[in-house]
């Protein structure tokens, strides 16, 4: 099988996963990315997951104490978790995807691949940078705090830290929590960017379908411009695309359902234990943490609204996507051909087509919805209900 080096795009994505743990390196063996993430992905729950678990536990057993941000981080290590292992498990198929979306032997490179790409990595490169701005930030602000955490403590647990943990030993030592401080960073650096790169694949994968979406629409107007023989044959040239498209599309769903589940599970709950830390402590680090679980939300839904709907990239590129988000369908372009000028059996087949056309293509999450900008609103509003449960 073809390895990355066959894949001209996605480049930027696949080494900041790569980074996380979720990517193989070059030649690297399939044995040794499993047992390397399956190590730290243990280690994650032994010493970082469990930890945040007994310090709620204990600080709901001295009551009076906040455990929102807990809350938020126990469910955000183990959605990270649960994403990389799901994201592991299918990395051939979608490197074999990825190799099929830059295949254009048969129909040729779609108009505007190139611009569009080029424009995905420079968001790509863009949401990194803010991942790893975030975390440094994040874990900045609780070393300055430190004082202040080691005053308002009811329970033993770290200071310094980005998440407090408890501990079974003295957690102000020095050199034990300069350690314990160090290796939480690490572990944040590689986790923090899970879900927004996950989610920016998400969006770059259904980019990329639509360009040959846009692609076949163009070739379906100009099917029926010649003679009977020669409509034929672009007609069929056109069918084998679309069914190649539908291909993209459920395969391109079996990558993303399952991690897609967990996120959506997920994501309500740690954006309302983050609204009522700014509400109730008016903390920034929470702001930066919020907007970077709201980005990969969007992000992820966008990609699926692509599926089913056409925008141009330069509404995107301005942010009015959600004002002009305007849908267009291949059997719209297969009625606005010229299929008037095309024999009886031609014209059936066309209308298969048609028929197909309008069942939408989509990302599910799970067996319960799928990936849209709706699915998004209704994820903010189950934070907005998270937040008045805790308060």
């Amino acid at each position: 099988m073809a390895g990355d080096e066959d894949v001209p795009i996605f480049s930027s994505s696949r080494f900041f996963l790569q980074l996380s743990l979720m990517w193989p390196l070059k030649n690297e063996q399939p044995k040794w990315f499993y047992l390397r993430l399956a190590v730290f992905a243990v280690l994650l729950y032994l010493t970082i997951t469990l930890s945040i678990g007994v310090h709620i536990v204990k600080s709901l057993q001295e009551g009076g104490i906040d455990i929102s941000e807990d809350l938020a981080f126990f469910a955000t290590s183990i959605c990270l978790a649960l994403m990389m292992i799901l994201y592991a498990l299918k990395q051939r198929d979608l490197l074999a995807l990825m190799l099929d979306l830059c295949n254009f032997a048969q129909f040729g490179k779609p108009p505007q691949f190139d611009s569009v790409n080029k424009t995905l990595e420079f968001w790509v490169k863009f949401i990194f940078a803010y991942c790893i701005f975030g975390a440094v930030f994040y874990n900045l602000v609780k070393i300055i705090e430190i004082p202040q955490c080691r005053r308002s403590r009811k329970i033993p647990g770290t200071c310094g830290s980005l998440i407090q943990l408890w501990t079974p030993f003295d957690p102000d030592d020095g050199v034990t929590a300069s350690l314990i401080v160090l290796y939480v960073f690490l572990i944040a650096l590689i986790m923090v960017k899970v879900t927004l790169m996950v989610s920016v694949q998400v969006l770059e994968i259904s980019w990329n379908i639509k360009l040959r979406i846009d692609q076949l629409k163009s070739m379906l107007l100009g099917c029926f411009d010649d003679d009977v023989v020669a409509s034929r044959r672009r007609l069929n040239h056109c069918i084998q695309y679309h069914i190649d498209i539908i291909s993209y599309s459920e395969r391109f769903n079996e990558c993303f359902t399952n991690g897609m589940f967990v996120h959506l599970a997920t994501t309500g709950l740690v954006c309302g234990c983050l609204e009522n830390q700014i509400v109730k402590e008016h903390q920034l680090e929470a702001i930066l943490h919020i907007f970077g679980w709201i980005g990969s939300i969007f992000v992820s839904c966008l990609g699926g609204q692509l599926l089913m709907d056409s925008v141009p990239l330069d509404k995107f590129s301005s942010f009015l996507l959600l004002i002009d988000l305007q849908s267009t369908s291949i059997a719209d372009a297969a009625y606005g051909s010229k299929w008037y000028q095309a024999d009886v059996r031609t014209r059936k087949d066309l209308i298969l087509m048609i028929l197909r056309s309008q069942k939408p293509l989509f990302v599910a999450t799970g067996p319960f919805n799928v990936m849209c900008l709706a699915l998004f609103v209704s994820i903010m509003k189950m934070s907005y209900s998270v937040l008045t449960l805790l308060n």
